[in-house]
């Protein structure tokens, strides 16, 4: 099994370095646990040598390549799924990116709104033609999640490794506030519920102005952002749930050794 990792050269230091910082704390996890590391810096140089045993660290699109280069499509976690949509503490619903700056009764409502599309933009709340900016396209028409948006005051990620959390990291907001760890338990009783949970996932949690302990969303363990995780762990969030999509064995999952997770 080898780990190709999308690289660049940096001009300052003359060395060839993570993508992002994401994928540089990749390489030092995958270091960690001793697999073969190659650099490349197009996925073109590299799509016909990958095997099914490989792992590929590059962004959501061209993972997806990879994905589908053997057979599996529509591989993506769902943001809110049904067994934990009783914890988002709002209503959650679809629309389209042109519908919304057409409407100006949609765009001055204040809404949050997010691309189903994954990194095509950033989600945020519109509530003046001004904040539609960068949110469009000439040529697509983005399908959206919208949401009411909330007065959240501090947000957490919290990684899920074969259904237990090995580590909560805050993010942004208010160290003021504070999660209620009784959510975050019934949540993840839920989430052990779920058939076709993921055996690696983040899960992200927030405090609203009223104490209330929502779930803000879920993401895949092979698009997500470290946030602090120690680099080890990290890589091996990322091969679990390779394997998983890819149905083969987790070479790093090392549970069975009796050794910490």
């Amino acid at each position: 099994m080898k780990v190709y990792v999308k690289c660049k050269y940096n001009s300052n230091s003359g060395l060839m370095l993570g993508h992002s910082e994401t994928f540089t704390k990749a390489i030092y996890g995958f270091s960690e646990l001793g697999a073969e590391i190659i650099p490349y810096e197009s996925l073109d140089d590299i799509y016909d040598v990958v095997t099914k045993e490989d792992i590929v660290l590059d962004y959501i699109q061209q993972c997806d390549t990879i994905f589908e280069k053997f057979g599996y499509k529509n591989v993506h976690v769902d943001d809110y799924p049904d067994c934990l949509k009783k914890y988002l503490g709002r209503n959650i619903w679809h629309d389209t990116i042109n519908s919304i700056s057409s409407n100006p009764d949609k765009w001055s409502a204040g809404w949050f709104v997010k691309p189903v599309k994954s990194k095509v933009f950033t989600g945020k709340v519109i509530k003046s033609i001004n904040d539609l900016i960068g949110c469009g396209n000439s040529q697509e028409d983005y399908e959206v999640i919208c949401s009411e948006a909330i007065d959240i005051r501090k947000e957490w990620r919290y990684f899920i490794y074969y259904d237990e959390i090995i580590d909560i990291r805050p993010y942004k907001g208010d160290y003021h506030y504070t999660y209620n760890p009784k959510v975050i338990d019934n949540i993840m009783e839920d989430f052990r519920k779920w058939k076709d949970r993921p055996v690696a996932c983040s899960i992200d949690v927030g405090v609203t102005s009223e104490n209330k302990t929502i779930l803000i969303e879920c993401n895949d363990a092979y698009a997500l952002g470290s946030y602090g995780l120690v680099d080890f762990r990290y890589a091996k969030l990322i091969s679990a749930r390779w394997s998983q999509i890819l149905e083969r064995e987790d070479e790093f999952d090392f549970r069975k050794f009796g050794i910490e997770k």
